[in-house]
């Protein structure tokens, strides 16, 4: 999983470091394959939860628990839409899992389980498909009516530097062929080794941004997987380049930068304005109505206008874009009152020829398609659920929220018994990176690396011992050992496996990064096997399995692994290394991962 934290906000920073009682949410993540919600606070919760239509989504609210940074959105592929985490309200943290368009569940089959009162799983049914309410559901896909505008969907995104597009599998940047048409009018770029999400994958999205007309999707191979992208771009234009991102994705940017293309289209558009009337096909936007029946939102106009309209889920409102357009001077006030089926409404000049208009619809009130009324006037259709009367999904109104069942939490802790241990003198070297005058990686409030790794470390040698396996530390407490060190004293001893641990660093400008880093040289059996056994104990983001020429992995004569518990830096890791609780877990998790190799190699 992947999880994007923001930049907290001066109210976020003052929450993270209230001295209040509240509890915090340390971490969370959803299982596609399995269709499950994780998550786990640092007090004990009661939740409670509910599912709610129109999209259908499972609400999980934690009471007494404050998230203490900003609102983050995950987008899925499938039945499940996205999962957003965010501040209900000053004491209550709130999880939204959302469904795909069309999709619904039966809220008696939703398994909210409590592990213990700090750690739960939230099992989703198989949602069942809804053909009926399909064409109703405008809202989720984006209505072209005249102006071609990109498709709002989180896995293509234009962004400040060029386009992000979201992938279900990366490739290698040694791998990434890009080739344009001698005409010079399409830009092909081929990706051996990704794979596209299925939202993506065959279709054609509309641009119109950078220079670019529209974007073709293509999965030319799943086995084994290859992708190809096609811009189809203005002669004119620049070359584009691409690179994976390390946090996931393609990042598409003009050959140059952006300013480059801005600076060559601003001087194409002083040419074209020397020769035309800029003015002559702009037209005023005079005002916003409603209908006499409060059933449609009116947008009049001077003259022609035609629009785009799209769900914009990250900020939960309705946006309407109309080109060759501008704000009258005179724009009257659009009154709304308590019974109104507008919440709010915000209109912007994006730029000289573009209006937006930003619509949050009020409770029980779902937008319609949006409609060429005549020339000078659209209409947005706004439909009331209770006066529709759709067709049922459950026993409930479909604008009722149907409170779902949340069992008290087991109040034993989770289990820590580990795996048998074959009879054999297996050695284990343990190797706490740094010591003494080296502190490793600062992070957040101070968190140093040697401290949170040494704890770690020991108990992880504590576990194995236990379990009959002898163990040998490079340091048992804070001293400095070199790196040449290190491995000359496992190799000494004839140790049969070195197990490195490690917390990592972004700096102090990516607080948003956090994740679990496993690393390997030779064999990576011994890293894959202590991966798997981290992600199926520990609630942490996953950076994957990565080759390494790191010096103890290198230098160490028996099969070796470094292991990256999380990021010191980051606003979630720092949380979860701070915890005592969650260091055990993690040590508990490599114990058993050590154990399960020793099973599987060793006998």
């Amino acid at each position: 999983m992947k999880v994007y934290w923001l930049l907290p906000s001066f109210i976020s920073l003052f929450l993270f470091a209230s001295p209040a009682e509240a509890g915090r949410l340390l971490s969370w993540r959803f299982e596609t394959n399995q269709s499950r919600l994780i998550f786990t606070t640092d007090s004990g919760v009661q939740p409670k939860a509910q599912l709610i239509s129109d999209p259908t989504r499972v609400l999980i609210d934690l009471p007494g628990i404050i998230l203490g940074r900003p609102s983050v959105r995950q987008a899925y592929g499938g039945t499940v839409s996205s999962v957003r985490v965010g501040q209900f309200d000053e004491q209550t943290t709130r999880l939204v899992i959302e469904l795909a368009p069309g999709y619904t569940l039966d809220p008696q089959q939703v398994r909210i389980r409590g592990l213990s009162p700090t750690q739960w799983t939230l099992d989703l049914p198989t949602p069942s498909n809804s053909p009926d309410t399909i064409p109703s559901r405008s809202i989720s896909t984006p209505v072209l009516v005249a102006s071609r505008k990109p498709t709002d969907t989180t896995d293509f995104q234009v962004t400040r530097n060029g386009f992000f597009i979201r992938l279900d599998r990366d490739g290698d940047n040694s791998k990434i062929r890009i080739k344009r048409s001698r005409d010079r009018s399409s830009i092909e770029i081929s990706l051996d080794g990704a794979t596209l999400p299925a939202t993506l994958a065959s279709r054609t999205l509309p641009v119109n941004s950078y220079g670019v007309k529209d974007i073709q999707f293509s999965q030319t191979s799943t086995a084994p997987p290859s992708a190809k992208i096609t811009l189809n771009v203005d002669k004119e234009s620049q070359d584009w380049q691409a690179i994976y991102s390390r946090f996931g994705g393609l990042v598409l940017m003009p050959r140059g930068g952006v300013s480059a293309w801005e600076r060559d289209r601003v001087s194409q558009i002083q040419m074209e304005e020397a020769n035309d009337d800029s003015d002559s096909d702009i037209a005023i936007i005079k005002s916003l109505e409603l209908d006499s029946d409060m059933n449609r939102l009116l947008i009049r106009s001077d003259g022609q206008i035609n629009g785009t309209a799209n769900w914009n889920r990250l900020e939960d409102r309705y946006e309407i874009h109309i080109p060759n357009a501008r704000l009258s001077d005179s724009f009257p006030e659009l009154v709304l009152d308590r019974n109104s089926p507008i919440y709010e409404v915000t209109l912007r000049q994006e730029d000289d020829r573009t209006v937006v208009i930003f619509i949050k619809p009020a409770i029980g009130v779902r937008v319609g398609q949006l409609q060429p009324l005549e020339d000078e006037l659209l209409g947005l259709e706004l439909r009331s659920l209770k006066a529709s009367n759709p067709p049922p999904t459950t026993t409930n109104s479909d604008s009722e929220p149907i409170p779902i069942p949340v069992p008290p939490p087991a109040e034993t802790s989770p289990s820590t018994s580990l795996p048998n241990t074959p009879q054999t003198d297996i050695l284990v070297f343990i190797d706490p990176g740094h010591g003494g005058q080296d502190p490793g990686a600062i992070g957040l409030g101070g968190l140093r690396e040697k401290d949170v790794i040494l704890s770690i470390s020991q108990e992880v040698a504590r576990l194995l011992e236990q379990q009959g396996v002898r163990v040998m530390m490079a340091r048992n407490s804070d001293y400095f050992v070199s790196l040449q060190g290190r491995t000359d004293m496992a190799n000494r001893a004839g140790a049969d496996l070195f197990v490195s641990i490690h917390a990592n660093s972004m700096g102090e400008g990516r607080p948003d990064v956090s994740g679990l880093e496993v690393y390997y040289f030779g064999n990576r059996t011994l890293a894959d096997t202590i991966h798997r056994s981290i992600l199926r104990t520990v609630n942490v983001s996953d950076r994957g399995v990565r080759k390494a020429r790191f010096y103890v992995l290198r230098k160490s004569s028996m099969p070796a692994t470094l292991v990256e518990v999380g990021f010191v830096t980051g606003y979630r890791d720092a949380a979860n290394l701070k915890n005592p609780t969650y260091r055990r877990q993690m040590a508990l998790a490599i114990a058993r991962g050590v154990i399960e190799y020793i099973q599987q190699n060793k006998q």
